[in-house]
């Protein structure tokens, strides 16, 4: 019978995981694009105590979990670079028998995205607050 794979700590690897000369761990997958893509952590398990000087982040196992819920649900990780504007632009396209006056309104807000910094975003950097001071900030400019 083969060996399983083991830590430093004697712990049992998970496929896709590996701890690293320098003790960190990391976690290889395929994305949906079918490249292989890294994640890594100092910690295997979210028990584990962070390294003496290193930054405290999540576990791998924590990281693991996410990205594999991620590729279940479809959802493209780090949001593909795409940006703001190419996302409006693209659910526009998916909108089919909409009124003239509707259309205007889309025109209207892409045009809005075109000339601010926050079109430009990547979607995967966006909060809920950065879009709703941007709409406030729209709205107060379109009063003025």
């Amino acid at each position: 019978m083969s060996e399983r794979r083991r830590d430093k700590r004697g712990r049992i690897l998970h496929n896709g995981e590996m701890q690293m000369y320098d003790g960190r761990y990391r976690f290889k997958y395929v994305d949906e694009n079918g490249k292989e893509k890294a994640v890594y952590s100092w910690r295997l398990d979210h028990n584990d105590a962070t390294p003496a000087g290193k930054k405290r982040d999540t576990s791998l196992r924590e990281k693991e979990k996410k990205i594999q819920a991620d590729i279940f649900d479809h959802i493209v990780p780090a949001g593909n670079n795409l940006s703001v504007l190419s996302l409006v632009e693209k659910y526009i396209a998916t909108k089919t028998g909409v009124r003239p006056t509707t259309r205007a309104g889309y025109k209207t807000v892409v045009n809005i995205l075109k000339k601010d910094a926050f079109g430009k975003k990547r979607i995967d950097t966006v909060r809920i607050s950065d879009a709703k001071n941007m709409v406030n900030k729209t709205t107060k400019e379109r009063r003025a």
